[in-house]
């Protein structure tokens, strides 16, 4: 079993951006939940459904949690989060996402390098 893969974003980035990973890449190599924040939300309250999801996500190889961006509700959400194996990236593009899906057997250190590996090569100053 891969890790698991939780993405905490505000409203629907999340969703929009792991379709858009998927159609590109063909397929999703990832037991993947995703968690939407919206301005109305209790953050207690999705505190609770992450700690939920990265327990339901964890088979034995941990959880990476991806948020769009870090000291805001998402990503703080995601730091609040208590589990033995989880990892949390913040700062989420889509070509973190596509960097993440070609190494699905990497173990949870080295699957969240790639993700930030992808997350800064997809940036450039053109």
């Amino acid at each position: 079993m891969n890790v698991g893969i939780l993405i905490i974003t505000h409203s629907d980035i999340g969703k929009q951006m792991l379709l858009t990973a998927t159609s590109v890449y063909g397929n999703n190599p990832f037991r993947v939940e995703l968690l939407s924040v919206d301005n109305f939300d209790q953050p207690n309250d999705v505190i609770q459904l992450g700690q939920k999801y990265v327990n339901f996500l964890d088979k034995g190889k941990g959880v990476l949690v991806l948020t769009d961006i870090i000291g805001t509700t998402p990503s703080n959400i995601a730091k609040s989060i208590k589990h033995q194996k989880i990892r949390v990236v913040a700062g989420l593009n889509l070509s973190m996402i596509l960097n993440v899906f070609n190494y699905p057997k990497y173990s949870l250190e080295n699957l969240a390098e790639k993700a930030i590996e992808g997350g800064i090569d997809g940036i450039m100053n053109l």
